[in-house]
């Protein structure tokens, strides 16, 4: 359930699912939160992310999941959450 989610936290939680798989972030921001995160482990650049693996590496669930965080995001703000501000 996502109703009790800021703005803030539906832009992290979307960007959390490619974090997952590797991704590495340009928004300083995003880079520095998921580097503290144990887990991470940033592979990929994002554009090469975006265009060489998120469709592979991603499942179907997930991928829903990220369109479904990113239309909640955009609901609430027609930019979605601004970042490194």
């Amino acid at each position: 359930d996502i109703s009790d989610l800021s703005l803030k936290e539906l832009n992290y939680a979307k960007n959390e699912i490619y974090a997952r798989h590797g991704r590495k972030f340009k928004s300083a921001e995003l880079q520095e939160y998921f580097d503290s995160k144990s887990w991470y482990e940033g592979k990929y650049e994002g554009t090469d992310f975006d265009k060489n693996y998120s469709d592979r590496l991603l499942s179907e669930i997930e991928k829903k999941n990220a369109e479904f965080l990113s239309s909640a995001e955009k609901s609430m703000s027609e930019n979605g959450y601004v970042l490194d501000q």
